[in-house]
């Protein structure tokens, strides 16, 4: 008898554990199939918020005008509408922005915004530079390898071939020799025998010198504030400065002329004479 109800207590205490086992594994699926279906639910939403931003934005009537840039300050730039002819504040801080130089009082540029925001300054959408005033004042530079040189020529390969230079114009900064990676400053094309103005080194791009415009010439005329300098081509450039002494130079004289802007302005504006 006892053996019995031994053997059924056993048996009862066997279903109660297989019971709360079981019971324990229904809860823990339902927990996570509730945490699922939630991230789920939550990544949806999450999407669906994107997607209608995106949607919003894709909305957004634009509008566009074209003008002069007056005034930068900041991401704030002042441009003058050719169309209107008048002056707004636009902000680029958010906008897309395509140029090849830094922006410039002085640059035409193409401005697209909301059509009817009447926030200011107006938000900009995107911003393209029709006409940069700092290109005109820059000439056009090649980085690359020095190939082979002497005194009158320098050829160097870029990443589009080979080309030769005229050197003996060349104002040089650091060591110029063979195998050197170099950015010249030249004038003309470089497919044509181009003149070369300035040559940098690579391990003297950050100096001092590097950032100066130079041009070495023979002096063909002097005329008040006026100094004009031969090249090897027999081309002629012409220095203008009311603050320095030309008289101190003759013709036929070798200098070298610090200036700043273009060698291929029509009058030059001159620092200095080495």
């Amino acid at each position: 008898m006892k053996k019995r109800i031994l053997a059924a207590s056993l048996l009862a205490l066997a279903l109660g554990l297989s019971a709360c086992s079981s019971g324990k594994d229904e809860t823990a699926t339902t927990a996570a199939a509730e945490t699922t279906t939630a991230a789920e639910t939550t990544a949806q939403d999450t999407t669906e918020a994107q997607d209608q931003t995106e949607e919003e934005d894709e909305d957004v009537e634009e509008d566009y005008i074209i003008g002069w840039i007056t005034a930068i300050d900041g991401d704030i730039l002042t441009i003058r509408d050719d169309g209107a002819d008048e002056e707004k504040k636009y902000d680029t801080a958010d906008a897309e922005i395509n140029l090849e130089f830094p922006l410039s009082v002085g640059d035409q540029v193409e401005v697209t915004f909301p059509a009817e925001t009447t926030e200011d300054p107006v938000p900009v959408i995107y911003l393209d530079v029709l006409e940069s005033e700092t290109a005109k004042n820059t000439d056009p530079a090649v980085e690359a390898e020095i190939v082979s040189l002497d005194q009158d020529s320098v050829t160097i390969r870029a990443e589009d071939g080979e080309y030769t230079l005229i050197r003996t114009n060349a104002y040089e900064v650091g060591e110029i020799s063979n195998g050197a990676t170099v950015t010249v400053t030249y004038l003309g094309e470089l497919d044509d025998e181009a003149l070369a103005v300035k040559i940098v080194a690579e391990a003297s791009y950050d100096t001092p010198e590097a950032q100066t415009n130079g041009f070495v010439g023979t002096v063909a005329q002097i005329e008040d504030e006026r100094l004009v300098l031969e090249s090897a081509q027999g081309d002629f450039f012409t220095f203008v400065s009311s603050d320095l002494d030309f008289s101190e130079h003759a013709v036929g004289d070798k200098v070298t002329v610090i200036y700043t802007g273009s060698i291929s302005a029509k009058d030059i504006p001159a620092v200095e004479i080495r």
